[in-house]
């Protein structure tokens, strides 16, 4: 399959950097388009400046593997990509992202704002995230073959997922467990959760004066069964596929019963 691979964590992330050496020793054709930086949380954010784009050989890819560096968002990545770059390309993989992407993190998230990018242009697109916590990630405990292992389960299923075209445009979020590849009990489709955050805003004293940081920590005990926030806190990779349309149909028709005048 021709691939192309983007992210939000930078062109230098260890997580592009193994999925795209790993596809290339499958035997697939790999490009990638990445921000020169880690954009992490662009969402579907572009860059209204000129990009600048730069191929060459950068640290720790497969000689099997083009690279490119892009000086915008994961966004714009994946446009120059499919525009520029690789027009060929069948598949877009967005990842191996060093964190989840669960519930509402995918309005946030620059790794499934890249995947939607290749979606709006009718490519299948998957974004891939490896649950890792900050305590994990401290200690370098992040278990990308894991994540590896979900990648080429999704690609050999992907006549399944893709209902068989793979020419209509599709867009799979997929969030892995950080745990060892024997200890992951399957694979669940599911619905996207809500994931509320509790103490989003921590507050710092700094010598140019207060500082704050957003972030807080999950309430993932409030979250459906079904969701993709508890499968993979039970011990699932958890498959999501998402939509464009965000339209709220009960409350459009509710208030569409009602004849509004000028």
């Amino acid at each position: 399959m021709k691939i192309l691979i983007s992210n939000d964590d930078g062109i230098y992330a260890r997580g592009v950097v193994k999925a795209a050496n790993r596809l290339a020793e499958l035997g697939h054709s790999v490009t990638v388009v990445a921000p020169d930086r880690e954009r992490s949380g662009a969402g579907q954010s572009i860059e209204t400046s000129m990009l600048r784009v730069r191929g060459g050989r950068y640290p720790g890819f497969d000689d099997r593997v083009k690279a490119f560096k892009c000086t915008g968002t994961p966004s714009d990545c994946v446009t120059l990509g499919l525009e520029k770059i690789f027009p060929e390309a069948e598949i877009v993989l967005s990842g191996v992202n060093n964190g989840s992407n669960l519930g509402c993190d995918v309005y946030h998230s620059g790794t499934v704002g890249a995947a939607r990018e290749g979606y709006f242009e009718d490519k299948f697109s998957v974004a891939v995230s490896l649950d890792v916590s900050e305590e994990q990630r401290s200690v370098g405990d992040e278990r990308y073959e894991t994540a590896l292992y979900a990648i080429e389960w999704v690609l050999n299923n992907i006549d399944i997922l893709s209902g068989g075209d793979m020419k209509k445009g599709a867009l799979l979020n997929v969030n892995i467990p950080n745990i060892p590849l024997e200890d992951i009990k399957g694979f669940r489709v599911t619905r996207t959760g809500r994931r509320r955050y509790r103490n989003r805003v921590s507050e710092y004293v700094t010598p140019g004066g207060l500082g704050y940081w957003i972030y807080g920590s999950p309430a993932d005990d409030e979250e459906h069964a079904d969701s993709d926030v508890r499968a993979v806190k039970d011990g699932y990779v958890a498959l999501s596929f998402l939509r464009h349309d965000t339209t709220d149909y009960e409350r459009n028709e509710s208030v569409g019963a009602a004849n509004f005048r000028k």
